[in-house]
């Protein structure tokens, strides 16, 4: 069996008439966009998720580059949204991510986000100042390191561009002094929102296991065949 699926394309329009027991189990939400709006109009929990956390990531960079206020007053608003929104995806995923044998890559990715509003919070109260002056890149590595994860965990290729993606943002960072965060939020934020918006390529871990025990009942089915034919 190959690692990936080559022969499905590594991000596409969303098959928005599709129905089926696996794909009503991850909770589709509906609804029909205005005209002008670019949007599918179909999402999975896995893409609300994905909004949830395009919109706060691009909220949280986004105040720290145009709104300078406390940096404390930021650590305590971003970690109590981070937290909330932690828990909002876990209400959202918990039961599809049981059912595809997923619920470690669903803690993996809390925990990522957890251990980063831990050390930045560290960061200001112990004025940090080496991760201070390297949040974006810290940040975008922790993005990146959630990716990959993903692209093992679901065999996708679209998860490992999305790695190489944050991973290669941060040697770009130099060259967008002064505005380093509004480049990273547009990163983080622009990935999420268009993973939400298409389908992209994967073999989940169940159907791994469907594939597997179906190879092997071919031989057990060739062998059936086998001894029906010298019978008669």
């Amino acid at each position: 069996m190959s690692f990936f699926k080559p022969k499905q394309p590594i991000l596409q329009r969303k098959p928005l008439s599709r129905e089926s027991d696996d794909f009503d189990a991850m909770r589709p939400w509906r609804f029909d966009p205005y005209p002008w709006l670019p949007l599918c109009g179909v999402y999975t929990c896995i893409d609300q998720s994905m909004v949830l956390w395009g919109l706060i990531s691009g909220l949280i960079f986004l105040v720290a580059q145009f709104c300078p206020f406390s940096w404390v007053d930021q650590a305590i608003a971003w970690s109590i949204l981070t937290v909330v929104g932690s828990g909002i995806m876990i209400v959202l995923t918990y039961g599809w991510t049981v059912i595809e044998r997923l619920s470690w890559l669903l803690y993996t990715w809390v925990g990522l986000m957890i251990f980063g509003v831990a050390m930045t919070d560290l960061a200001i109260a112990f004025s940090w100042g080496w991760l201070l002056g390297h949040l974006c890149s810290f940040w975008l590595l922790i993005s990146a390191l959630g990716y990959f994860v993903t692209g093992f965990a679901m065999r996708s290729r679209a998860f490992f561009l999305a790695t190489a993606i944050h991973g290669g943002a941060v040697f770009l960072l130099p060259y967008f002094l002064g505005w380093q965060f509004l480049f990273t939020g547009l990163v983080m934020m622009s990935n999420l929102l268009i993973f939400a918006e298409g389908h992209w390529d994967m073999i989940l871990p169940k159907e791994r296991f469907s594939l597997l025990q179906n190879r092997k009942k071919e031989p057990e089915i060739t062998s059936k065949k086998a001894i029906l034919v010298l019978d008669n």
